[in-house]
């Protein structure tokens, strides 16, 4: 390591804290309070939130986390504390906590712990691929909000996205390779959680690119280096250089939300589609998380897999995240090493 000792800030979305109608009302008042979340009117957010979505959504959505709840609680956390516990053992010259957006364990609980470590320095590192100010741009204001607000009066560097980095790439590419389920298919579906289109447009300042011109986010220009559905679909393409894919495949966007525009293809749509053009076996990949969640274990192998089935498919297969693999894990750390030491 450099002179600093630094401490790094893995910060995520987060999570329930328990598979129930009050730990659902929580999560999703703190969640989809954020403006960056839902950036409407901040009145027609209220009401939103508090008089439709708290009060109803819970009880509805609570068979889909039980689902695939864990005896030790949420998938995501515990994916994440693995990864957490295997990148600091394996590199004790450095300081690793945890920060969810919303839920615990906070993002303020994390610099409160490296604070309390004595690092010299922090790094904030959003655990999403792909940039978004609805994630990534999300969890570093909060972060720098908190800094500032504390007075946590340590230096701190930002790691905005990783989605080019040759490791994560390989990681995905060798993840697909081993997997029994993408061997076993005849279609590989890369699916990204979606975002509306406002969002995306508003990352064009010129507003004359952003989902106005033809293939728009086919090739990086000065109008989409923050575009999310750029990264995405840049993502797929760095990772169909090295796979060379021995089937079809195509990218899809899932897990919309209200009545709003969302980017598309939707993930449902295009599985549903499938069938009628002879595909009976799909794999699925998820390369914007990083770790197993509600929206890779029950929205994509649950739901989304019904879905196929009723549409006359045979079966669909998720190809497991990252999580706690080695390989992901050291590349990751060798990663942050070069870029910040």
């Amino acid at each position: 390591m450099g002179a600093n000792k630094l401490g790094y800030l893995l910060m995520n979305i987060g999570t329930p804290s328990e598979a129930t109608v009050k730990g659902l009302k929580s999560y999703f008042k703190e969640f989809l309070s954020d403006p960056d979340v839902i950036d409407l009117n901040p009145l027609l957010r209220w009401a939103i939130v508090n008089l439709i979505v708290v009060p109803f959504r819970p009880r509805r959505v609570l068979p889909q986390y039980k689902s695939i709840w864990t005896e030790q609680g949420s998938p995501l956390l515990m994916n994440s504390e693995k990864f957490l516990a295997k990148i600091s053992f394996e590199n004790s010259n450095s300081v690793f906590e945890l920060g969810m957006r919303y839920g615990k364990p906070s993002i303020e609980e994390g610099l409160l712990k490296l604070e309390a470590a004595g690092v010299e320095e922090i790094i904030l590192v959003p655990m999403f691929p792909q940039y978004a100010q609805a994630t990534s741009g999300s969890t570093v204001k909060k972060a720098v909000e908190i800094i500032e607000t504390m007075n946590i009066d340590i230096p701190y560097r930002v790691h905005d996205y990783f989605y080019k980095s040759n490791f994560y790439i390989d990681c995905l590419v060798n993840s697909i390779k081993a997997s029994k389920s993408y061997k076993e298919s005849e279609y590989l579906l890369f699916s990204f959680h979606g975002l509306p289109e406002r969002q995306i447009k508003r990352m064009d300042a010129s507003g004359t690119h952003c989902l106005i011109r033809d293939n728009c986010c086919e090739q990086q220009s000065e109008f989409n280096l923050l575009c999310y559905r750029h990264h995405c679909i840049d993502t797929v393409r760095m990772i169909l250089e090295k796979l060379k894919p021995d089937k079809p495949h195509s990218i899809s966007f899932q897990s919309r939300f209200g009545l709003d525009s969302w980017i598309k293809p939707n993930t449902t749509d295009v599985l549903e589609s499938l069938p009628d053009k002879g595909v009976k076996k799909v794999s699925v990949v998820c390369p914007a998380f990083v770790f197993d969640c509600l929206e890779t274990l029950e929205e994509i192998a649950i739901r989304n897999k019904e879905f196929f089935i009723d549409a006359g498919g045979e079966d669909l297969k998720l190809i497991p995240a990252l999580n706690d693999d080695t390989d992901w894990v050291q590349g990751f750390y060798r990663h942050l090493h070069e870029t910040f030491a």
